[in-house]
């Protein structure tokens, strides 16, 4: 990946929706070459996809925390990757044993049945697991919110990432 990637990475991020020849148009190229470039992202996984962020006044979302015991991690992973209703992300972390998960429902009781599942299926093979209600968003750059409405360096660039 070069810099004009990352380039065009940092303009993406902020609207993945921008025409070939809008994105051409910023990076001085064509609009054949902007798509070009950006069919070699996709095709070398760079680009993963394109997601539509749909506000739900009414859901709930849960941060999960789980600490397998040794050797048990793949075991877990396998028991709640399969648990998909309500878990929207699933993240592998540098702590060792950690698994992070993000849960969203429009009821706390399908949260808590969600927990009550995990907790009963890997019960043996979990040292730790927490469960945090998400009570405010504070910064969400696929959803739109930045309460403090301070711009990072890159988001006046046309990215919404943080500085």
């Amino acid at each position: 990946m070069d810099d004009l990637d990352r380039q065009i990475l940092r303009i993406m991020r902020g609207n993945a929706r921008i025409s070939f020849q809008e994105l051409g148009d910023k990076l001085g190229m064509s609009r054949v070459g902007a798509k070009k470039r950006v069919r070699k992202l996709e095709k070398e996984g760079i680009i993963r996809g394109y997601n539509t962020c749909i506000y739900g006044e009414n859901e709930i979302t849960m941060m999960i925390d789980i600490v397998t015991k040794p050797g048990k991690y793949e075991d877990v992973l396998k028991k709640v990757s399969w648990r998909t209703a309500f878990i929207r992300q699933i993240y592998g972390t540098t702590k060792e044993n950690h698994i992070h998960m993000v849960a969203v429902s429009d009821s706390v009781s399908n949260l808590k049945y969600l927990t009550r599942i995990i907790r009963k299926k890997c019960g043996e093979d979990i040292e730790v697991i927490q469960c945090h209600a998400v009570k405010e968003i504070i910064k969400d750059v696929y959803g739109g919110i930045d309460k403090y409405g301070q711009k990072s360096v890159s988001d006046s660039e046309g990215s919404t990432g943080s500085a």
